[in-house]
């Protein structure tokens, strides 16, 4: 959703700062310290928080960061607080706000909900292309509300961001992909209002190659996101057929329960612009030491997407690989597709020359950028993000 989302404050009085008067033998106001948690908001620039009542003189501050959580001293304990936040992204623009009133009291901790209400919403589109890119779409424009939007290539796909966009209002949306000489490959067109966009309405890329379907999704959280899915072969869908087509992404062999290896698991990316099928007892997880194997009755890995593939109590995995088990150390792995090798990767700890970021409890992650050089142990990270890109702990 883009119209609002929710953050919590929590208030905490700290008794320390409370004393007796002496005159009159009361406690003085006691100071209380307020946490702001991390947002999440598009094009995030800064956010204030205004804290005021009518026995109180108002307290504001603002933070062009949010890496930590934001600390405010001194707000009186009382009644009727209230708490105003703002957010601005895109150079100062607002686009959040939201209020919300509360009673403080000395030691005690006070969870203040507030919904922030949007108002303005940020577009992303994404492009499948493929680490190959063999659609040879090289550049592209996205032109809405009168503003023009350069395409960025990143990790296999062409990613534009929009500036902050008014909510409520017909926009009027266009895409052209060209090729690295210039040359117009895809066009598409429709107009949109942002704020209803639905995950079932598509835009239509039109090209002298065939139809090609948008698709709009709407997240919960950050900008509203476009997927674009352009087919490289007649259909879209084929097998994979050289290596590097899938590869291991994330890798969980060691998992913290004492019980059993029935939480292992692996992902798999595909980096290609088409989707990919696994077709039964043709590609196969295998050891390559022993010879071990694992025949895949059927799994299909959309574009430039993960699958998790894991045992079972695994939970929310894309396809399960039954009793086939990881060795929690070393070990090489292989997915094969007949006599192809789609992808393999020998990983170990106890190579002093080649130590991959195995630890008990822990998955091991590969980030995308690295994802040339993901034989080498440096190139991996522990992390734990089963589905979703890489997200590597410091």
């Amino acid at each position: 959703m883009l119209r609002c989302f929710c953050i919590l404050f929590t208030a905490v009085c700290i008794l320390a700062c409370s004393h007796v008067n002496e005159d009159k033998g009361l406690p003085e106001s006691s100071g209380v310290n307020l946490f702001l948690g991390k947002l999440q908001v598009p094009l995030f620039d800064s956010v204030s928080v205004q804290v005021s009542a009518e026995d109180m003189a108002s307290i504001h501050i603002s933070r062009n960061s949010l890496g930590e959580n934001i600390k405010i001293e001194g707000i009186p304990e009382g009644e009727a607080r209230r708490f105003r936040v703002k957010v601005y992204a895109d150079a100062g623009v607002l686009v959040q706000e939201g209020e919300a009133i509360a009673d403080i009291k000395a030691g005690e901790s006070t969870a203040i909900p507030m919904t922030l209400n949007t108002l303005f919403g940020f577009l992303k589109l994404e492009i499948p292309l493929g680490f190959t890119n063999n659609t040879g779409v090289s550049s592209g424009k996205l032109l809405l509300a009168n503003m023009k939007f350069d395409m960025k290539l990143e990790n296999g796909k062409g990613v534009f961001n929009t500036r902050s966009l008014p909510l409520n209002k017909e926009l009027y949306l266009e895409i052209e992909l060209y090729d690295e000489d210039g040359n117009l490959l895809f066009r598409g067109e429709k107009r949109i209002t942002l704020n209803s966009i639905s995950q079932n309405e598509t835009i239509q890329l039109h090209s002298a190659k065939g139809l090609v379907t948008l698709e709009l999704t709407a997240k919960s959280e950050g900008p509203m996101q476009i997927l674009a899915v352009l087919p490289a072969s007649a259909h879209g869908k084929r097998i994979p057929q050289n290596y590097g087509d899938i590869f291991f992404t994330e890798i969980y062999a060691n998992p913290a329960s004492t019980e059993d290896d029935s939480f292992q698991y692996m992902e798999l990316y595909n980096s290609t612009s088409d989707t990919l099928q696994l077709l039964s007892k043709y590609c196969k997880l295998a050891r390559i030491d022993n010879g071990t194997k694992h025949d895949i009755t059927d799994l299909t890995i959309p574009p430039m997407s993960y699958a998790v593939v894991g045992r079972n109590k695994v939970l929310n995995k894309d396809y399960s690989c039954g009793s086939f088990a990881l060795l929690k150390t070393e070990m090489s792995l292989g997915l094969f597709c007949g006599d192809l090798a789609i992808d393999t990767l020998t990983y170990s700890n106890k190579n002093k020359g080649n130590l991959f970021p195995l630890e008990k409890g822990t998955a091991m992650q590969l980030p995308l950028e690295n994802y040339k050089n993901r034989t080498l142990g440096s190139s991996w990270c522990f992390g734990f993000s089963p589905g979703q890109d890489a997200s590597c702990q410091q």
